[in-house]
């Protein structure tokens, strides 16, 4: 701008001198304001360009989060599968294991837990057709009949009457 006053000003005066110098100053000034416009367009695009590139983050950032979740509720749906598997088999392995008690009552609780593990699991056709063959396997079981019990007269002893009444309740 200085160099534009001193050079298009020099050897004039009077209306001209006025005229160059105010040509100068416009000139000047119009270089000025539209570098300044020039600047001000570049910062709104810094500003532009980093509110979109924050979008971007964040977008990112929200389809990992979604992404999180997602995984957590696999997990947790894949533990609860797990959870239920076990209880199934461990349900399972107290039944089976109660069937061979030498104990009647005990034998007869695993075989009622064995009906409640299949009713409570209807959509299970592999735990139905496993319990139908534990059941089958327990009723082709060898049996020993417990005989014929002993006289009820007085010369009986009493170990025979409580021997004879295990073999019954067996």
């Amino acid at each position: 701008m200085v160099a534009l006053w001193w050079a298009g000003t020099a050897g004039l005066s009077g209306a001209e001198l006025v005229n160059a110098r105010f040509n100068a100053l416009r000139t000047g000034s119009s270089i000025g304001m539209g570098g300044g416009g020039l600047f001000a367009l570049y910062l709104a695009w810094r500003r532009q360009h980093a509110t979109e590139i924050g979008l971007v983050q964040k977008e990112r950032d929200q389809a990992d989060v979604a992404r999180a979740y997602e995984l957590q509720r696999e997990i947790a749906a894949t533990t609860e599968r797990d959870a239920a598997a076990r209880r199934i088999t461990d349900l399972y392995a107290k039944s089976v294991e109660q069937l061979g008690s030498d104990k009647t009552p005990v034998r007869h609780g695993g075989l009622y837990a064995l009906e409640r593990l299949e009713q409570d699991h209807p959509d299970n056709p592999a735990l139905r057709q496993t319990v139908v063959n534990v059941l089958c396997a327990y009723l082709r079981a060898p049996f020993d009949l417990p005989g014929d019990p002993p006289d009820a007269d007085a010369d009986a002893d009493q170990a025979v009457r409580n021997e004879y009444r295990e073999r019954v309740q067996a």
